[in-house]
Formats: C-alpha cells, sequence, structure tokens
C-alpha cells in the first residue's frame, strides 16, 4: 500500500474529536488490524488528540501512513507556549493500546506519533 499520508486538520475542540476517531479506524482497517487493534489506535488518537485540544482558535492536523501492516499517526497542534503532559490514567491508557508512542511540545507545538502493528505482521 502506498506510504503517502493521508491528512485531516480540524479544530481543536471536542466536538471534531470523532472525526478523529472515525479517520483513525478507516486508517487501521487498510492497515489490516482487526477490530481490536483498530480499537486501540482510535483510544490513543483520541486520547492525545484531547490532550493538546487547549486552545480553540487552534487546529489539530494528523497525518496517517500505511505500510506493511503497520499504522503509524503522526499529529501536531499548537500549545500557546503550554507544556503538554499526560496524567497518569491518559498515559497508562495510551500505554496499553499503543505498540509505541511519543509526545513532545517545542516552541508552543506539541507533537505526537502513535503506532500500532497488526498481530500477524508482528514477528
Amino acid at each position: 500500500m502506498d506510504p503517502t499520508p493521508v491528512t485531516v486538520t480540524f479544530p481543536a475542540v471536542p466536538e471534531y474529536l470523532r472525526l478523529a476517531r472515525i479517520t483513525a479506524a478507516d486508517a487501521g482497517s487498510r492497515a489490516g488490524l482487526d477490530f481490536e487493534e483498530i480499537d486501540d489506535v482510535r483510544i490513543a488518537v483520541s486520547e492525545l488528540c484531547t490532550l493538546v485540544s487547549v486552545d480553540p482558535a487552534a487546529t489539530v492536523t494528523l497525518a496517517f501512513r500505511v505500510a506493511g501492516g503497520t499504522l503509524v499517526v503522526d499529529g501536531e497542534a499548537r500549545t500557546g507556549g503550554r507544556q503538554i503532559s499526560p496524567n497518569e490514567l491518559s498515559q497508562t491508557i495510551i500505554a496499553a493500546v499503543a505498540d509505541e508512542h511519543s509526545l513532545d511540545t517545542d516552541d508552543g507545538v506539541t507533537r505526537f506519533q502513535v503506532t500500532k502493528r497488526a498481530r500477524s505482521s508482528r514477528s
């Protein structure tokens, strides 16, 4: 499958989180993830989008890359100089459902990445 990312940008407000979850589910399906794995990636993306949605005037941009049974989601949002870090519950949830993840803030922009691999492609 083509590793060219599919990107979506939406306002950093809760009403648009459904768009992130739907897009994550579609990308997960294209990556060959099973139902539980798709649900996992939806949860991780939703948690991270919620964390970076701190400025209603900002936008969240997600880039979904699918290749070889793997889905990688890169996200970013302007967070107005706030250092964004997950609380203990969010961190536990994200760690439980993602194969890999990161979250960093630099120059007022918070970026995250979530990786989920299909069980069938894991070695």
